[in-house]
């Protein structure tokens, strides 16, 4: 039964990939492919390696195995998810995609330059700051981060979460950099130090995300709905460097600038795993895990309540000395269980956990309607260049939200990641920077007292918020 699940599997995932590439919205910029990504790969083609190998190291690691039953589950409802997601996401996101940045927008993104050099005065030395503090902790093992045993969230003990945050603005500076320059080629040096510096602190999502951001600004460039070489040539080079961070979280990277004294190096060279073992695209083994315990043995399902955490995460635990470890109000704790450290739920597995297949449905649908609404929203607008910034830094990101699956992850990557593109408005509204609305504005009222006898009808098309194509006379 479960192998003709995972056939099934392989040709929904297929149907829906085929049925949505010859729609004509269909292009890279688009959240449904993405989600086919994750799906496919995650939920489509690795749990037939996991199935064929005999994979088991991660039902050891977590103390539990799935029994026959819970497996169809999984398999049964990373389906619903995708079915639920894809058409979401294709109802609400259903704009064919445009490139309609003109000449407006040309002057407005030379216009942007001193806005975004105050912008990475102010922030890039505090980035860098934060980013060395955690090269300093991570080489010699003094992590002031205390792993809470009961609940299996890790509690920061010391330092300020948001100073350990902050350099996650390196990453759109850089990649912002290289957009307002042109990709000129020595934009793509701050670009090559971010990746070392952040390489070296183990994470590697920030440097995925950055590079595909850059990808998709490269298409957008040349008006490209997929991509051709040399941007597929960045996101190869990007999982390369996923796997070979992974292996020791950083250590090898650290050790040729500075003295490595962690235990992670000598851990990387002890340890062999199979190919896809490990954990870093786990979500089958992890929503496994939650369907395992999750009513089977808590009792009862979450019904959502975690997501009250976003309104306590954002106090620092300084001025609220009682803050709750993780969501404030948690019905059950999945570490009495087994051990599942380091787990991601996935959508559909924090849907399932949520309120079963029910919860799926719900959870995956409104993030597919969440997605194709910014998408809509962002294919129907002018494209401003901090609109464009902000949608191509904001469409990769989803590939994080989909392997956690939960809402605090999806705002707090955002805003990290968005920040620098509000300062820069902000800085620009304060300077009085003209953006392209105001360029276009001005030159319409010109063009309109030149030709007296098309006012009106120019005037009328800037209102509408369309673009007007000018011809002069004969």
């Amino acid at each position: 039964m479960y192998e003709v699940l995972l056939s099934a599997n392989v040709l929904l995932w297929l149907g829906i990939a085929l049925y949505f590439v010859r729609l004509p919205i269909a292009s890279v910029y688009h959240p449904v492919s993405y989600y086919l990504f994750f799906h496919g790969f995650v939920f489509t083609f690795r749990p037939i390696v996991v199935h064929i190998q005999g994979y088991t190291a991660l039902y050891n690691g977590y103390g539990f195995l799935p029994s026959p039953s819970d497996k169809i589950t999984v398999i049964l409802g990373t389906m619903l998810g995708l079915v639920c997601f894809v058409s979401a996401a294709l109802k609400f996101g259903n704009a064919p995609p445009r490139f309609v940045q003109d000449r407006f927008t040309d002057i407005e993104r030379g216009q942007l330059i001193r806005p975004f050099l105050i912008v990475a005065c102010l922030v890039a030395p505090i980035g860098i700051i934060s980013i060395l503090a955690n090269w300093a902790a991570r080489s010699n093992d003094a992590s002031t981060m205390v792993f809470d045993a009961a609940t299996g969230y890790t509690i920061n003990t010391v330092n300020n979460g948001y100073f350990a945050d902050v350099q996650l603005m390196l990453a759109p500076l850089a990649v912002m950099l290289i957009w307002l320059f042109r990709f000129k080629w020595w934009t793509f040096t701050p670009f090559a130090a971010f990746i070392i510096l952040r390489s070296g602190t183990g994470s590697r999502w920030p440097i995925m995300m950055a590079c595909a951001t850059v990808a998709l600004m490269f298409l957008y460039e040349r008006r490209k709905k997929f991509p051709n070489l040399k941007p597929a040539v960045l996101i190869i080079a990007a999982l390369w460097l996923f796997q070979v961070i992974g292996v020791d979280r950083g250590a090898a990277i650290r050790n040729l600038f500075v003295e490595d004294k962690s235990l992670a190096l000598v851990y990387s060279n002890s340890r062999e795993m199979g190919f896809l073992e490990a954990m870093d695209w786990a979500n089958l083994e992890f929503f496994e895990y939650i369907v395992y315990a999750v009513p089977q043995r808590t009792g009862t399902h979450g019904y959502f309540l975690n997501n009250l955490q976003v309104f306590t995460e954002p106090v620092p635990r300084a001025l609220w000395a009682d803050k709750p470890v993780g969501p404030p109000i948690k019905l059950f704790s999945l570490y009495d269980y087994g051990f599942p450290i380091g787990m991601t739920n996935s959508l559909p597995g924090e849907g399932w956990m949520q309120f079963g297949y029910l919860g799926i449905a719900i959870w995956c649908g409104l993030f597919g309607w969440f997605y194709g609404w910014i998408y809509n929203k962002f294919q129907q607008s002018r494209q401003s260049t901090l609109a464009l910034i902000a949608f191509l830094l904001f469409i990769p990101l989803s590939l994080q939200v989909f392997r956690d699956g939960l809402l605090l992850t999806l705002i707090k990557t955002h805003a990290w990641f968005l920040l620098p593109v509000v300062l820069m408005y902000g800085i620009a509204r304060l300077s009085a920077v003209p953006l392209a609305d105001e360029i276009r504005l001005m030159a319409y009222r010109r063009a309109a007292k030149r030709r007296p006898d098309l006012a009106p009808k120019i005037l009328a098309r800037q209102r509408q918020g369309k673009r007007s194509v000018l011809r002069r006379p004969r």
